[in-house]
Formats: structure tokens, C-alpha cells, sequence
């Protein structure tokens, strides 16, 4: 028979064991988390993040080699677009170019001239050179045109352009500067005058590319026809006619009234055609976009009506100078 000893003793035995048990589980787990952390998700969160390290190493490599391979084919254009590496036959040329382009679009007394070459870290040389000439708008046009489309080196760095004080002539002052590289250079150094000169009419324009069988010509421009410039000088933003077509309405004056047959006749003179408008009270004329008809005739004023409004202009003045007039004069 069990006594309440015996059963006092089993039932401390059995929450020992209940307790054992539970400390078990519960080591079980935390220890399981535990190796789960150390062994399994560390060196997996390592090796993630290895991978990625790698990765991206992988990806700025890659961007740094593209852009190599980019650098060495714009090195390829620019040794392609450069001076000859012969210093001084490189200067002789292009200034022998720039000539022959200024009389190409016939500027009136053109100068060219050219400054020693300056050494830039290592890299290039640069040529500078001065172009001076009067021209028209159309002219200038013209030689920016010529200039841009060439397969070289070159740049425009200031454009001076000052509207001369009578006709459309402009005068022109050019800063050019045209590069020679280093590298090409200094293959060159054994060349001879023959092959530098070959290699400038190639790069010029002057000779057909092998390949393509026609000129080099840069890329540079909007449009490779001259004509889509034409809209430059018929603008003419410097308002001397440029090669564009001056308003007639601000050439034409007032020239003379006298009587002829006992009435009022009216000169008006386009200055710049000599043209000669001789017209009566009543009588209708053109000048330019204008459609006027002469109103009325007092002493050495005239009133002239155009689009239902009037103007007062006075002996002496140009078209562009008459005076509005209120609508109930």
C-alpha cells in the first residue's frame, strides 16, 4: 500500500521530469535558433552580401570599360579630325586654307594671320589665328557655313560684326583656334611635307574619303544645304539689308510737292532704287507692303491714308517718320 509519502515523492519526481522536460524544449529551441543564426542565415547573409559587393564591383568595371572603349573611338574621331602632327606645315596649311575660303566667299580686303603654336599639359597644341574682311550677311553665312562643315579640329572662339555706316557691308574680326594632338604629333615626327599635306586635303575636304568615295564632311550643322540659311541674311537682324532686301518704306521720303496744272503733284523717292512715285491728290501707290493713297495736300504736308488710317507726313521726312493722325481729322 502506498502511503501519502510515497505519493508526495512520485509527484515531485513527475513535475521534475515535467520541468526537465520543458527546459529541454525550450533549450531545444533557442539553441535550434541559435545554429540556425550561426550556422545557416550568417554565412547565407554573408554570402548575399559578398554576391552583391561583387556585383556591383562587376557593374562599375563594366561602366569604367565602356567608358574606355567610348574614349578610344572619340580619340579615333579627334586623330582623324586633327592639324597634321608637323607643327609648322600644319600652320602653313590651314592659314593657306582660311585664304582660300575668305575668297572663296569673297571678302573684300581680307587679312589672315597666325600666332606660334602653345602647348596645352601634354595633350594638344593650339593654333591661333585671326581672320579680318568686310562682307555682307549673306558672305558671312556663307564662310560660317564652309567652316562648320569641315572635317577638323577647329572652333570659331569670338565673332566680332560691325554694320558698316553706309550700304550692307559689314566688318568682320574672327578668332580661330585649330588643334594639333600630341600623339599625332609625335608619330609625325619622321613624316614628310608630301604626307602632311596629303593628310590635310583628306581632313579639309579637298580630297574624296577612299571609303566613301566623296569629301569628309563634319557633322556639325542642322542641315548640310546652304539654301535652309538663306533665312539668316534676308532677316537680317543688324537691319542694314545685309544680303537680305532692305524696307523701302524706310528709304522712301517725301521729296517735293509743286503744282503742275494748277493741282498738287507729289514726289515720293525710294532712295535705295531712285525709284520716283509721282502721284496727285486721289492717286493710290505701293512702297513695299504699304498700299497708301494720298488724302490731301496742304503747303509742304501731305496726308496719306492706308488700312482706313491716316498719317501726316512732312516735307523732307521718310515714310517710317509720319505722324498717326485721330480718327476724327
Amino acid at each position: 500500500m502506498n502511503t501519502p509519502t510515497d505519493r508526495n515523492s512520485k509527484a515531485a519526481k513527475y513535475r521534475q521530469y515535467v520541468l526537465l522536460g520543458a527546459m529541454l524544449v525550450v533549450g531545444t529551441y533557442f539553441g535550434g535558433t541559435w545554429l540556425l543564426e550561426t550556422a545557416v542565415r550568417s554565412p547565407l547573409e554573408e554570402a548575399r552580401s559578398k554576391t552583391k559587393r561583387l556585383t556591383d564591383d562587376i557593374k562599375k568595371r563594366e561602366k569604367a570599360l565602356a567608358k574606355v572603349r567610348d574614349a578610344s573611338v572619340q580619340l579615333a574621331t579627334w586623330e582623324g579630325q586633327s592639324l597634321p602632327g608637323n607643327m609648322e606645315v600644319a600652320r602653313s596649311l590651314y592659314q593657306a586654307w582660311l585664304v582660300e575660303l575668305v575668297n572663296d566667299v569673297r571678302l573684300l580686303d581680307p587679312s589672315v594671320n597666325s600666332s606660334e603654336p602653345v602647348g596645352r599639359k601634354g595633350l594638344y597644341h593650339t593654333l591661333g589665328y585671326s581672320v579680318r574682311g568686310r562682307g555682307t550677311l549673306d558672305q558671312l553665312t556663307m564662310f560660317l557655313f564652309a567652316f562648320y562643315q569641315t572635317d577638323l579640329l577647329h572652333q570659331i572662339r569670338s565673332l566680332n560684326i560691325t554694320p558698316l555706316a553706309q550700304g550692307s557691308q559689314l566688318d568682320l574680326s574672327v578668332t580661330i583656334e585649330a588643334l594639333v594632338l600630341d600623339h599625332v604629333a609625335a608619330r609625325s615626327k619622321d613624316s614628310d611635307q608630301q604626307t602632311a599635306f596629303d593628310e590635310f586635303r583628306l581632313r579639309s575636304g579637298a580630297t574624296k574619303d577612299k571609303e566613301t568615295d566623296s569629301p569628309r564632311v563634319a557633322d556639325r550643322l542642322a542641315s548640310d544645304k546652304l539654301e535652309d540659311y538663306a533665312i539668316i541674311a534676308q532677316r537680317n537682324i543688324f537691319g542694314m539689308g545685309g544680303g537680305g532686301i532692305a524696307d523701302p518704306t524706310d528709304h522712301t521720303y517725301l521729296t517735293s510737292i509743286s503744282i503742275v496744272n494748277n493741282q498738287p503733284e507729289v514726289w515720293l523717292t525710294d532712295r535705295t532704287t531712285d525709284k520716283v512715285h509721282k502721284v496727285r491728290q486721289g492717286d493710290v501707290f505701293e512702297v513695299g507692303p504699304l498700299v497708301c493713297t494720298i488724302a490731301e495736300v496742304y503747303g509742304s504736308d501731305v496726308i496719306i491714308e492706308s488700312d482706313g488710317e491716316r498719317w501726316l507726313l512732312t516735307l523732307g521726312d521718310k515714310l517710317t517718320d509720319a505722324h498717326a493722325l485721330p480718327p476724327e481729322y
